[in-house]
């Protein structure tokens, strides 16, 4: 066995090099973000294969003086911070003094800067080796070199992608800092070829056009809230833009774009409701929190914080995006009858979550659903905001969709979908109004569950029963439902049982709101029509009657549409008649 040694210094940097840089991308990102907390009004961005070969970095900014250049490529040494205190209050990007460090320790790096009314010195870093400081020529500002990235060390090189991806990593980098610092203005170019040029500007929309595209940044719908120490300002897509990943999700907090896991939880939970299940929206959202009330300490690159009041923070996010989803131009109408909905008969005593905390406040209650058929609207110039559903005018096509015909073409409802909706808000309307109304079974239902899995259950049962579910022991190994929701006369309670222990065993951490809302999802799901189910005439103009005075009926509870429009444009060019 070897004996134990301290390591040589430049081995150390090259170790420590790697929480830090992991690619051309993350040196892009770390030196951008020196410029920004320079103060620079312009940053231009040069990249040579990918920047596997060369990265270029120029910026009009405060400079660094020629007695500190050698601090500037020094581990942990910064202008940032002074001591443990200002790690409470940051406002800079960077603060730790790792940064330019750790890239020369891994390349060959060269620093030219020049201070305003001072002369311009450089210094070069060859794999950690640092040569003198020397005079130089150049404006005013920084230009950083970055050649031979990994060079030295075959064991980080072979993990480069080809140029094509770890361009992409860098240019994404370059648009997460250009969204979110509109003053400053952004060129990048790559072998020649131009990537991104942008003038200084205060129009977020604008700014978003430069990375999204002018066409789709115009259909970006504004949000903005504000509440006690959070600020909220966000642009969002519209549902047809839902991918699979969350690369077209820029998360800035205090003007740092993060990933932290569990803010991208909260846009999930936020735009559930307005887009399938899995998919996750464009979107640029802004928060801004007093320093002290965050840490931004928690990641080696910086990207996931922790903050002080998490639920709150979690629970604003989650209530913008879904307030103002509710309220974008291609949210559905506002239609359906007046008066008031009744009481239900019985309300269980754990209470609706207060404002404030996950659910800030709720959209107003839903218009009590009309006892008589609507009338059939006429086919020409039809009411604005019409929406009620007439029985006689749909088609029921494989006892799946429901076809009609509009003015302007055809619409098509996904009966699955429509009903699935209506629950949710049937459940949300009474839960407001003080419990959801319960139906006692004539026969308790029974499902055997493991005793992990029955304590984990038992201790939300005060919730459940809110929701209309009273469940109990009935022994080792036994769970019994006793009262499901009146409004789910579909609901099958062994089925509801299972899917509730499994989403307690899921949602281990979730707080009481977060699961109440989970469960109201499941069992507006469960207790509707499914796809194939045939209805009768009855069942049928009972929910095209109740989804006919929906807030909001564009999808289901898990983001899928509820209704498709088929324009006569649209049914003209799948017949080639235009």
């Amino acid at each position: 066995m070897n004996p134990i040694r301290p390591l040589e210094p430049v081995l150390v940097d090259q170790i420590a090099a790697g929480e830090v840089v992991e690619r051309p991308g993350s040196v892009v990102k770390e030196l951008v973000e020196n410029a920004l907390d320079a103060g620079a009004g312009r940053i231009e961005v040069s990249l040579q294969e990918g920047g596997r070969r060369r990265i270029e970095v120029r910026d009009d900014g405060a400079g660094i003086p020629a007695a500190e250049l050698e601090l500037a490529v020094t581990a942990h040494a910064t202008s940032k911070i002074r001591t443990a205190a200002d790690l409470h209050s940051i406002a800079s990007l960077g603060f730790r003094g790792e940064a330019l460090a750790s890239i020369a320790a891994v390349s060959r790096l060269e620093l030219i800067s020049r201070p305003a009314g001072a002369a311009a010195a450089a210094v070069r870093v060859h794999f950690g080796r640092m040569q003198p400081v020397r005079a130089a020529g150049g404006p005013p500002g920084t230009r950083i070199v970055v050649e031979d990235l990994f060079g030295e060390l075959p064991a980080r090189l072979k993990f480069l992608k080809q140029t094509s991806t770890e361009l992409a990593h860098a240019a994404a980098w370059v648009e997460r800092l250009c969204l979110s610092h509109l003053g400053v203005g952004f060129h990048a170019e790559h072998d020649g070829h131009l990537l991104l040029d942008v003038a200084p500007q205060d129009d977020l929309e604008t700014r978003c056009g430069a990375v999204f595209g002018a066409a789709f940044a115009r259909r970006m719908l504004p949000i903005a809230e504000r509440h006690e120490s959070l600020a909220l300002e966000a642009r969002i897509g519209p549902p047809d833009s839902g991918r699979r990943d969350a690369s077209r999700v820029h998360l800035y907090l205090n003007g740092r774009w993060v990933r932290d896991p569990r803010l991208l939880r909260a846009v999930r939970e936020g735009t559930r409701e307005f887009l399938p299940d899995a998919l996750y929206p464009a979107l640029v959202l802004f928060l801004a929190v007093p320093p002290e009330r965050v840490d931004v300490n928690v990641h080696p690159q910086k990207l996931e914080v922790r903050f002080r009041d998490e639920r709150f923070v979690f629970g604003a996010v989650v209530g913008a995006l879904r307030r103002g989803l509710a309220a974008a131009p291609w949210a559905a109408r506002r239609v359906g009858g007046v008066g008031e909905a009744a009481a239900p008969q019985r309300s269980a005593p754990y209470p609706t979550p207060p404002a404030g905390n996950f659910t800030l406040r709720e959209r107003g209650a839903a218009p009590a659903l009309r006892l008589e058929p609507p009338a059939a609207q006429p086919r020409a110039a039809p009411s604005a905001g019409a929406g009620a559903f007439a029985v006689g005018q749909f088609l029921s096509v494989a006892n799946t969709f429901l076809v009609r015909e509009v003015p302007d073409g055809l619409e098509i409802l996904d009966q699955h979908a429509l009903h699935e909706r209506v629950n949710l808000e049937d459940l949300r309307r009474q839960l407001r109004a003080g419990g959801v109304l319960a139906q006692p079974l004539l026969v308790p239902a029974l499902v055997d569950a493991g005793r992990e899995e029955m304590e984990a259950l038992l201790r939300h049962a005060e919730l459940l029963r809110s929701l209309g579910v009273e469940i109990e022991a009935l022994g080792p190994g036994s769970l019994a439902v006793r009262t499901v929701p009146a409004a789910l006369s579909r609901l099958v309670p062994e089925r509801l049982l299972a899917d509730l222990l499994e989403l307690v065993a899921e949602q281990r951490e979730a707080s009481a709101d977060a699961l109440m809302d989970e469960v109201l999802h499941r069992m507006a799901c469960r207790g509707a029509v499914m796809a194939g189910d045939r209805l009768d005439a009855d069942m049928l103009h009972d929910l095209l009657r109740r989804g006919g005075a929906l807030p909001q009926d564009r999808t289901c509870a898990h983001g899928r549409p509820v209704r498709v429009h088929l324009s006569l444009g649209d049914l003209e060019r799948a017949f080639h008649r235009r």
